[in-house]
């Protein structure tokens, strides 16, 4: 009986031994196979905003690139002789009025009336020399011209610049479309002399310049140029000269040779 008992309870030893050794190993073979306490040379993925943010910022906030405006200057002009504007078209106000009669241009066609503005240009009828009674669309489509010459401003002073310089804009668009193969050449306004400008809350020459240097920026350079007049007529102060006046707003018929003569040297040839 003894010799039972002793052996039954050696293998209840041998037995709690082996699940004891059992469960040792398991906890072993856990703790190895667990991740918490190891190096990993695996990283996650970096989330969209590490991954790429920076990117998704610039696309969502692309710089802006910078307005591509032409300096007037940069143009190639050179000289010419006065056959030069033989094909040559110009339209405006009073003052081109008085370019067509005073100035000796030989050869061109003027679209010009005294109260001309970019508000009624094309809905004006004008008799052009040699072709007749045509509105602006007609003369277009009926005649192809090298040069168009463009002044129109000085009657709009009085309203909305930012109206103005729109429908100036669409003027320019207008003509290009009508006239794509003519160069086009978009005159400054010519100033008034100081007896106005310094009395006038319109029409002065500091609306006329703001007024210029905006519709100087519709030029390529390529096609469409800017030419300033008031170089050659201007006194040291920007104000067009009081002997070169008798109403302090158009120059004396015997000065628009000068001017055809300073638009001669304002040519482009391509």
């Amino acid at each position: 009986m003894k010799n039972i008992l002793k052996y039954s309870f050696s293998i209840l030893i041998m037995i709690s031994c082996l699940v004891l050794f059992t469960i040792m190993a398991f906890k072993v073979l856990i703790l190895e196979e667990s991740p918490v306490g190891k190096d990993d040379d695996t990283q996650a993925p970096p989330s969209e905003e590490t991954q790429d943010g920076e990117d998704k910022r610039e696309e969502q906030n692309p710089p802006q690139p910078e307005p591509d405006v032409k300096d007037p200057k940069d143009a190639p002009f050179t000289a010419a002789d006065p056959t030069y504007l033989s094909d040559a078209l110009f339209i405006g106000d009073s003052r081109t009025l008085g370019l067509s009669e005073y100035g000796q241009v030989q050869g061109a066609d003027f679209f010009a009336n005294t109260g001309m503005s970019v508000y009624n240009v094309k809905e004006k009828t004008v008799n052009v020399a040699g072709i007749g009674s045509v509105n602006l669309d007609q003369l277009l489509s009926g005649k192809k011209y090298g040069k168009i010459y463009l002044m129109l401003g000085i009657n709009e002073l009085g309203y909305n610049q930012d109206n103005t310089v729109q429908k100036y804009k669409e003027l320019v668009d207008y003509i290009r479309a009508k006239a794509p193969d003519s160069l086009l050449f978009i005159e400054g306004n010519l100033h008034v002399a100081a007896a106005r400008s310094d009395s006038d809350n319109v029409f002065n020459n500091s609306n006329i310049n703001s007024f210029n240097e905006r519709i100087s920026q519709f030029i390529d350079n390529k096609k469409i140029f800017y030419i300033d007049v008031n170089e050659i007529f201007d006194d040291e102060n920007g104000n067009l000269r009081a002997e070169y006046t008798s109403d302090n707003t158009h120059i004396l018929g015997k000065y628009y040779v000068n001017w055809t003569e300073w638009i001669l040297t304002k040519a482009i040839v391509q």
